[in-house]
């Protein structure tokens, strides 16, 4: 990955650890390639990055819930493995990978496309109908939350108001 999308991840991170997120730096590259070796194609550089070295609970930015990267049981891995019943067990085979969910509290699964062809592998991500997959069987997407992860973290910088929010659970 390039030098300037390395600092725009790094200046990312900095900017939600900032707003509250305990996102730690971890090496996390094995656990990244389990992850990847459960789906069809490889994630966007620019997210490979960022589960590469660093490990974060849940939390929400500009109206996606990322799933939390903090331990080896983790939401992105258990959706990689399609369990049957799942929403993953239909979108997977089509092509999106779940990275999270709309933080309005709606089921809906916030996905990657890869089945666009992009530079660098920056896939859309895209918002996936979850009662059309429950009730039809079928994937749709019902809108387009960004072009792409490195410009969900651009948005993020330059926005005044990211609407980050991380819940610290009560231990």
């Amino acid at each position: 990955m390039s030098s300037a999308a390395d600092k725009l991840v790094q200046s990312f991170v900095s900017r939600v650890k900032a707003l509250g997120v305990p996102i730690r730096e971890q090496d996390n590259r094995l656990r990244l390639e389990l992850f990847e070796k459960k789906l069809s194609k490889r994630l966007p550089q620019s997210f490979e990055t960022f589960l590469s070295r660093y490990s974060f609970p849940g939390f929400d930015i500009l109206g996606i819930s990322l799933f939390g990267w903090d331990s080896e049981a983790n939401p992105y891995t258990e959706e990689a493995s399609a369990a049957k019943g799942s929403l993953s067990e239909l979108m997977l085979p089509a092509g999106y990978v779940q990275i999270g969910r709309p933080d309005s509290g709606n089921f809906d699964a916030m996905c990657f496309d890869l089945n666009d062809k992009k530079q660098n592998r920056e896939h859309r991500i895209v918002q996936i109908d979850h009662e059309d997959i429950l009730c039809n069987w079928k994937v749709r997407i019902s809108g387009e939350l960004c072009p792409s992860f490195v410009k969900l973290m651009e948005c993020a910088l330059a926005s005044t108001d990211p609407r980050v929010y991380y819940d610290d659970p009560i231990v």
